[in-house]
């Protein structure tokens, strides 16, 4: 069992700092990140996430081999999320610019709808009224107006204001507990999924879930395709928020986006979202991703505020699994500066006596070897815990407890290395397979020692199967020391 020369280049230069921080970093790229990837993976970026909103599918493409050329350049697993658009839903392009006021009585139309009013605000999405139900809202902009629907009537609708603010043509418009009519994917979801699985991405983001029937019309469609990519669903609308837990059973993991989930929602209500989310994804194993806003300052300034700071370190401190950063890096122009920022927060945050105990969640059989390998490394102060893991598995179970040391998860795989860069405290290696379990020890001690500079009697947990390589094998603890 060996790892390559890059890889163990790496190791002895950026290891050291890597196995402080145990959660990952998304870094939106960008126009701020072309030609700069190299900088951006050695500043802390774990994962690269392309926005498929403002992307065509030449940048989509071309960004993707950058990056993996880099990542490769690194001798480092860096995973690639695409983030899918969804559906755009706004104003129409003759909307006269005017402001509605508390009380007000709206109507609201479909387009082409020739009985219309003239005062009526068209929105530009073909079945609009369809999604209305009696407990609906419709917010426009960034939160304000927000109309409260009173009755529906085919392709017409009548809603009251109770948030005053002013309309204007292409405003964005978002409906709250909307009937689910509208497909989960649009066409151009489907033409950017298309071009994940043409670069085989680690990830793919849904946007504006709302059950989890969304999330299995992505499944579908990216196993129709060929596609082993891990489906990041996004809490960003109330009805995903009321409907976690079954979202949570079919989706890979999720992202806390804040910013939709706050127009919808109201302000106030971001703070219990991310807390609740965070805890149950976390709690379930799920990879949880926490976006939005996060060093917003940062995409003019070299300096995040005080209050961004803050924000940070308190999603760390809640458990999330990733940070992100979206127009800090996509098009900021302290790209490399927001990085190293959020790193050097999270290993600040991360060494805190509070931080992050195991989830006392009771484990099924299949993850009760891993908890207890959490509980024998804690309890006899290991220097680090080795997991070789077929399909990412394994390490993902045992990177659910937040163990204080690092994780090497050993891979077979490159696509299980790279999607193993976003979970919490897991540090992905390729390497070859050993012929026997007694190979995979030693050689796994070996590479504990090459990767975190291991001295001579420290200690190392260990897992490993009966049977080498086979997926769900993994029914051994073994304690060694660094000779």
């Amino acid at each position: 069992m060996t790892i390559s020369d890059p890889l163990r280049a790496w190791a002895s230069t950026e290891r050291a700092f890597a196995s402080l921080r145990r959660t990952k970093i998304v870094a939106t790229l960008g126009p701020s990140t072309d030609g700069r990837l190299d900088e951006l993976i050695a500043a802390g970026m774990d994962c690269a996430r392309l926005n498929c909103s403002h992307s065509s599918r030449d940048d989509l493409i071309g960004r993707t081999a950058a990056l993996r050329a880099s990542a490769t350049a690194a001798g480092r697993p860096v995973a690639v999320m695409f983030d899918l658009q969804g559906p755009k839903i706004r104003l129409a392009g003759d909307t006269a610019q005017r402001t509605l006021q508390a009380g007000e009585e709206v109507a609201l139309s479909d387009p082409g709808n020739d009985e219309r009013d003239a005062l009526a605000l068209t929105v530009a999405y073909d079945g609009f009224c369809e999604l209305l139900t009696d407990r609906s809202e419709v917010v426009i902009g960034d939160g304000a107006p927000r109309l409260r629907v009173v009755s529906v009537d085919g392709a017409s609708a009548t809603a009251v204001v109770s948030v005053p603010g002013p309309v204007s043509s292409h405003k964005g418009v978002n409906v709250t507990h909307a009937h689910t009519v509208a497909p989960a994917l649009t066409s151009k979801d489907l033409a950017d999924a298309d071009a994940a699985v043409e670069c085989d991405a680690d990830f793919v983001a849904l946007s504006f879930v709302r059950c989890a029937e969304d999330v299995m019309q992505l499944r579908e469609q990216l196993d129709r395709l060929g596609s082993a990519a891990r489906i990041i669903a996004k809490i960003e609308k109330v009805e995903a928020f009321d409907r976690l837990d079954p979202i949570l059973d079919v989706a890979d993991g999720v992202m806390v986006a804040r910013g939709d989930y706050g127009v919808e929602a109201g302000i106030a209500r971001v703070p219990e979202m991310q807390k609740e989310t965070i805890h149950k994804a976390s709690s379930q194993g799920k990879v949880v991703i926490t976006a939005t806003q996060m060093l917003e300052s940062m995409i003019n300034s070299p300096l995040p505020t005080r209050a961004e700071a803050a924000d940070v370190f308190n999603a760390i401190m809640d458990g999330t699994s990733a940070v992100m950063l979206s127009a800090e890096t996509g098009v900021g122009s302290y790209p490399l500066e927001a990085v190293r920022t959020m790193a050097e927060i999270a290993e600040i945050a991360e060494r805190q006596e509070i931080y992050c105990g195991p989830h006392a969640a009771p484990p099924r059989p299949d993850e009760a070897v891993m908890h207890a390998a959490v509980a024998l490394a804690r309890d006899v102060d290991a220097a680090a815990i080795v997991v070789p893991t077929t399909t990412g598995r394994t390490a993902r179970q045992c990177a659910r407890y937040r163990p204080r040391r690092p994780v090497h998860a050993l891979c077979e795989d490159e696509r299980v290395c790279r999607q193993l860069a976003l979970e919490w405290g897991v540090f992905p290696t390729m390497s070859e397979h050993p012929a026997s379990t007694d190979e995979l020890l030693e050689g796994a001690l070996r590479l504990a020692a090459d990767l975190d500079g291991l001295h001579s009697g420290d200690a190392v947990v260990i897992t490993a199967g009966q049977i080498v390589g086979a997926s769900g094998a993994t029914n051994l603890i073994t304690l060694r020391f660094v000779p």
